[in-house]
C-alpha cells in the first residue's frame, strides 16, 4: 500500500498533462487559420508576414500620459 501512496502523485500530474495536451491540440484544431504566417527579420525588428491575425484585431493601447509640471504640497493649516 505505502508503494503505491508513493506513485500517486506522479500519476495524477501525468494525467493532468495529458488532459492539458488534448486541451491545446483541440484548440489548435478548431483555430481555423490554414496559413500560420512567416516571421520576418528587418531593420525594424521582427515582422509576423502572413497570417491570420489583423491589425485590426489588436486592441490600442493608449500612449502613456506626459507628466505635468509638478505641485507643491499644500500647507497645513
Amino acid at each position: 500500500m505505502a508503494g503505491s501512496a508513493r506513485w500517486m502523485p506522479v500519476a495524477a500530474t501525468a494525467a493532468v498533462a495529458a488532459m492539458l495536451t488534448g486541451a491545446a491540440a483541440v484548440t489548435v484544431e478548431r483555430a481555423g487559420c490554414d496559413d500560420p504566417g512567416t516571421w520576418v527579420f528587418s531593420a525594424e525588428g521582427p515582422q509576423l508576414v502572413g497570417g491570420c491575425l489583423d491589425s485590426e484585431d489588436l486592441p490600442v493601447v493608449p500612449p502613456p500620459a506626459e507628466p505635468g509640471p509638478a505641485q507643491p504640497a499644500p500647507l497645513g493649516d
